[in-house]
This record gives C-alpha cells, sequence and structure tokens, in this order.
C-alpha cells in the first residue's frame, strides 16, 4: 500500500449513520487527551460508503495533517513494518474492540517477511497531508450485522493522537448461489469472477466478486480478492451470471455482467448502467440460458437461449468497448430447431488463438438413452446442428449440467455424468470427442463410477481448463447426493460433507493445486472448498 503527500488544506467528507445507538464508553478504547496547545498531528477518516452488506469490501481512507507550525518526522505509518498507526473497530462482531495495524495483518497472513524491518522516516510538512487507504474487510473481517465504529491512533516520535470516530451500519441479507467466470488461457492466477444476487428486506442487489489462487508450497487455497455492489435490481431479478472469456490477460476488451428480469436478458459493461442497462426483450421467459455467457477479446457477448417452449435455440449478442459513446440494444445472431427440448446444456468458446468460434452442446432424452448434440455458431453467430450421437443404456441424472472444452487444435471435447438404465444406482461419465468441423470423431466411451449410495440432487462434469499444464483436458466429476454429501473424482473414503451449501447449478474450477467446488457461505457469499 503506498502514501502520497498532498498539499493542504485536505477537505474532509464523513459519511455517518445515526439510525441506530452508537456504542457506549465502555466499548471503546481511548488515548490520552491532546496537549492543551492542541495536537501536532491530526487523524481524520473517510468511509467509501456508511452501509455495506456482509460480503462486500469497504475501504477507509485516512489523512494525517500536520497542524504544528513545524515539520514533522516519524516512521512511515503505512509500511507493512509499522506498529505505530493502530485501527480500532467496535460493534457486534467485536464487543470489546479488535484493534489491528500493518504488522499485525502481515504478521496474521503471513505473506511478507517482518524480521529485521523498520519502516522508514517521514519528513510531513507544516500544513501538508500523508494520506493512504486501509481495506477494512480484509483487515477485520465482520459477519454480523449491525452499527460499527472505526477509530485510528498514531503514536510515534512523541506524537500520541487518536481520530474522531466514523460510523457505518453492517446488514445482512440471503445470497442467491453465484455463477463462476474463468478466463479460458489465462491460467490458474487470472482469477475467477463470481456474480450473485443478494436479496435484503424489500431489496435486491447484484453482487461482483474476484477469487484468486493462491496456493503456495505451505497449502492450498483460493481467496477472495474483491468484493462489490454493483447495484440494485429489479426484486423479480434472476440467472445472474459471469461470462468466460477467452480475452488474453491483460486485454482492452470490456467485462461483462448478465442477469434476467422476466423475458428481458440484461447485460452490464461500459458505458450502461443498472438503469440504462445492455437489454434484449424475448416475447416470453426463456427455458433456460445456456451458460455460460461468452465474452470474447473483442468486445462481444454471446448469450445462448433455450426459448419458451423448448425446441429453438438462439443466440443473442451484445457489444461494447471502453469507449463506446452510447448503449446499443441487443440482437438476435443465431437461431435453429431443435428435435427435442433438452435436459441440460452447456456452452464453451474457443480459446483466442483459434478465433472466436462457440459450441453448443445439448443433452435430451432418446429412445433407449441420451441424445447429446453439438451446435456451432460462427464467429459471427450464425448457428448450425452439425452432430448428435446416442449414449445408449444411459438416463439423466437430475440437473446433470455436461462438461464442454475446446483444445487448441479446435476439437471440441464433451463430458456428461448420467445414470445406467438397469441399474439407477450406477453413475457413469460418458465422454464425447468432435473435430474442429464438429462432426464426431468417434463413439462415445462410457467409464462407471464408484455406486451411488443415495439417491443423486445434482451432479457436474467439467475439463480442466488450464493452458499448459499436464492437467489440461482432464475431466472431473462431482455428484451431489439427497443427503447433501458430495461424490467426487478423486475421492478416497466415503462421500464428504462440504463445509458451506453446495451452488446450485453445481460448479467445479481447476486451480493450480486441484480442482474447487462452488459453495454459498449464508452470510459472506460465494466461497470456494478444495476437492
Amino acid at each position: 500500500m503506498s502514501a502520497s503527500v498532498l498539499s493542504g488544506p485536505w477537505l474532509l467528507v464523513l459519511t455517518l449513520s445515526a439510525a441506530n445507538p452508537v456504542p457506549t464508553p465502555s466499548q471503546v478504547k481511548t488515548a490520552p487527551s491532546p496537549p492543551s496547545g492542541g495536537a501536532p498531528m491530526r487523524i481524520q477518516l473517510r468511509l467509501s460508503k456508511a452501509q455495506l452488506v456482509t460480503s462486500e469490501d469497504m475501504d477507509v481512507r485516512i489523512a494525517l495533517s500536520n497542524e504544528s507550525a513545524t515539520p514533522l518526522e516519524f516512521p512511515d505509518p503505512f509500511r507493512h513494518s509499522d506498529q505505530s498507526l493502530t485501527y480500532t473497530v467496535t460493534g457486534p462482531e467485536y464487543p470489546k474492540g479488535h484493534a489491528v495495524n500493518h504488522y499485525t495483518v502481515i504478521e496474521r497472513e503471513g505473506t511478507q517477511p517482518l524480521g529485521g524491518v523498520v519502516a522508514p522516516q517521514v519528513r510531513l510538512g507544516s500544513g501538508r497531508v500523508l494520506e493512504s487507504v486501509v481495506p477494512l474487510q480484509e483487515w477485520a473481517p465482520i459477519r454480523q450485522p449491525g452499527r460499527y465504529r472505526l477509530t485510528a491512533r498514531l503514536q510515534a516520535a512523541g506524537i500520541d493522537t487518536v481520530s474522531a470516530p466514523v460510523e457505518f451500519d453492517v446488514v445482512t441479507g440471503r445470497p442467491d448461489s453465484a455463477s463462476a467466470g474463468v478466463m479460458i488461457g489465462g491460467g490458474p492466477y487470472s482469477g475467477v469472477g463470481t456474480v450473485w444476487l443478494q436479496h435484503l428486506e424489500g431489496q435486491t442487489l447484484l453482487m461482483q466478486a474476484v477469487f484468486v489462487d493462491e496456493t503456495d508450497e505451505a497449502g492450498r487455497g483460493v481467496s477472495r480478492r474483491t468484493s462489490k455492489v454493483l447495484g440494485a435490481v429489479a426484486p423479480d431479478a434472476s440467472d445472474a451470471l459471469a461470462p468466460w472469456t477467452n480475452d488474453a490477460p491483460g486485454g482492452e476488451a470490456v467485462s461483462w455482467v448478465l442477469w434476467r428480469q422476466g423475458a428481458s436478458i440484461l447485460a452490464l459493461a461500459p458505458p450502461a448502467t443498472l438503469t440504462a442497462p445492455f437489454r434484449f426483450d424475448l416475447e416470453a421467459p426463456p427455458e433456460r440460458l445456456i451458460r455460460p455467457p461468452l465474452e470474447t477479446h473483442a468486445g462481444e457477448l454471446f448469450v445462448p437461449i433455450v426459448e419458451a417452449g423448448g425446441r429453438g435455440l438462439r443466440l443473442l449478442r451484445f457489444q461494447s468497448s471502453m469507449d463506446a459513446p452510447k448503449v446499443t440494444p441487443g440482437k438476435e445472431v443465431g437461431r435453429v430447431r431443435l428435435p427435442s427440448v433438452p435436459l441440460s446444456a452447456r456452452a464453451t468458446l474457443q480459446p483466442g488463438s483459434v478465433g472466436n468460434g462457440i459450441s453448443i452442446v445439448l443433452v435430451s432424452e432418446a429412445a433407449g438413452g441420451l441424445e447429446v448434440q453439438h451446435v456451432r455458431a460462427t464467429s459471427a453467430g450464425r448457428l448450425s446442428r452439425v452432430a448428435s450421437t446416442l449414449l445408449r443404456g444411459l438416463s439423466a441424472l437430475p440437473e446433470s449440467e455436461p462438461g464442454v472444452w475446446t483444445d487448441d487444435s479446435g476439437h471440441v471435447h464433451a463430458a456428461l455424468v448420467a445414470a445406467s438404465l438397469k441399474n439407477p444406482r450406477q453413475p457413469m461419465l460418458a465422454e464425447v470427442r468432435f473435430r474442429s468441423d464438429g462432426r464426431l470423431v468417434a463413439p462415445p466411451s462410457m467409464t462407471p463410477l464408484p455406486e451411488l449410495p443415495t439417491s443423486a440432487r445434482a451432479a457436474v462434469a467439467r475439463h480442466c481448463h488450464l493452458p499448459h499444464s499436464d492437467r489440461a483436458g482432464e475431466v472431473r466429476w462431482a455428484i451431489l447426493l439427497e443427503d447433501g454429501r458430495l461424490m467426487h473424482s478423486g475421492q478416497r473414503g466415503p462421500p464428504s460433507s462440504p463445509k458451506q451449501p453446495v451452488a446450485s447449478p453445481l460448479e467445479l474450477i481447476e486451480m493450480l493445486q486441484g480442482t474447487f467446488i462452488l459453495t454459498t457461505d449464508p452470510i459472506r457469499g460465494p466461497e470456494f472448498e478444495w476437492l
């Protein structure tokens, strides 16, 4: 975290909430009174907002002002080795107050060496301001709703001063299951984007968070890096989706977020806002939105949908850029009739090195088994049904979503967890491969999986999408049982019990050191759990 020295005077804007009584004096740590001549240093705190949801970040801007007539010298309080500037949060989560500083946070996380590191001296001239930002939820996580108070205290080089308190409210709500989006070909450190709806009393919020793989030699883990409220949406909003993208790391394309409101498909990217989003209005609410929406490096967002009634597949396209002057309507760019109503479907995008071609795999019931259809779309979006094959002897598991992946040569790989028609407790992993022209390479392969101890509630198959990995293209699968336990690939022993409820539809994400499943913390929203 860097600090900057600014010329004064510095305008302070405090946003306070006064809906509830503040904590009692006994709950707040106090500081000695300043000298009669006035403290030489003044601490000012400014909140980014007066109310936050338990699952979002909040930054606190802090300014140290030299109120004396002479320069002040003291250790830089915004360096990671500093212990002189302490922040104290008091409220329902921390009724006795919780004090943190740079040193304690780094020590707790173990992310940087601390031994022998001394903060450099800062010389702050009269009337000058030293400013920085503190990520409050990262430093002092807050899960319990209520009213909170924050103060800061600086003790260094003969200075001992405390800020005026600022107060804020924390509210919770009911988070829906999130959807997760990744960068195809972006590697394990490119991050995973998540989008979900958070239901508060009388309000629905569209939320977004980014997770990063922080696996190292000490352990495996996925951490939430950022989380924010995008804004309020209509109470009947649904299907909040994060796209998969083939945009290269550091690319210049816009980032999209998608949701549905009745028969309207809505999308957010510059220059749109939540009150004036990109929009496409269907004649009726669709049978399903096929996950995931697909974002290209050209700034396009393709959204495949199964229309009302289930007998037609349509492809919508939105497009924008960072310098787009206005919001343009979405367009329908492709449509194809379906011979039967699909039970499940999944879409994927070619790697950027291959192009922007789209593949959609749909699974439907057929005589003697399940039919897998492969629908291709050109980079312009024109749809064509190019191949189908019968998974003989299989029946569908409830809410079983196929996995689809396109390799660097353009071959399309599909995988599905289904059940044997002869023995419903016998799950099978079916794999199908299509050539770059969309045609079938060979008959499907079927692999028996461990027998189900009880009925299945949902299932999923996913390919490892990481480039340059010896696991690239390998299939991972998971089956959620009716009792809430989980069966999955690589499992040793009986079915496991996830720490949090598993998100629905099921989602597996391949990270550096293994497979993670998306779950839903009832307070914080999406979390990833290592299988």
